[in-house]
C-alpha cells in the first residue's frame, strides 16, 4: 500500500497561556479508514500541546493511499472491525502524519511567535525489547 497523496482539512492553534514552554506532548489519531473510489482514505488528527497547557495545535486531514482493490477492502473491514492496521502500512501512515503535523504546526508555531515543534524521528512499530535474564551468583 502506498501512500500517494493528502488534504488538511482543519488547522487551529491556541495560545491558553503565556509562559515558558517546558515541553511537547504529540498525540496521533487515526479516526477513520474509508474505501474511496480511487483511493483509500485515512482520516487523522495530530495534536500537539506545548507544555505546561501553554499552546495547543490541531490539523486534521486525510491521507490518500492506493493498492487493488481487494488490498483496500481488507484495510477498511479490518479497521471496521478491530480499528486497526497492518504493521508496515501503520508505519507509513504514521510517519506521514507526523511529518505533515510537525511541516503544518511549524507554521502555526511562526503566527505566534513560539518555538516550532520538533521533528520527530520515524515510528517503528514492533514488539517491546525483552528483557535479558542474567545468571545469579
Amino acid at each position: 500500500m502506498a501512500i500517494v497523496g493528502g488534504r488538511i482539512t482543519e488547522t487551529s492553534v491556541v495560545r491558553k497561556k503565556d509562559g515558558k514552554i517546558e515541553g511537547l506532548n504529540v498525540a496521533v489519531n487515526i479516526t477513520d479508514v474509508k474505501n474511496e473510489k480511487e483511493f483509500l482514505v485515512i482520516s487523522y488528527e495530530h495534536r500537539i500541546t506545548y507544555l505546561p497547557d501553554n499552546v495547543e495545535m490541531v490539523v486534521k486531514g486525510d491521507l490518500l493511499a492506493d493498492e487493488n482493490e481487494k488490498q483496500k477492502k481488507e484495510i477498511e473491514d479490518e479497521w471496521k472491525k478491530k480499528k486497526f492496521l497492518p504493521t508496515e502500512f501503520a508505519e507509513d501512515v504514521i510517519n506521514a502524519i507526523t511529518y505533515t503535523g510537525t511541516s503544518i504546526g511549524t507554521l502555526l508555531a511562526f503566527a505566534l511567535n513560539i518555538p516550532a515543534p520538533l521533528n520527530l524521528p520515524r515510528a517503528k512499530i514492533g514488539m517491546p525489547p525483552q528483557e535479558k535474564k542474567g545468571k545469579a551468583g
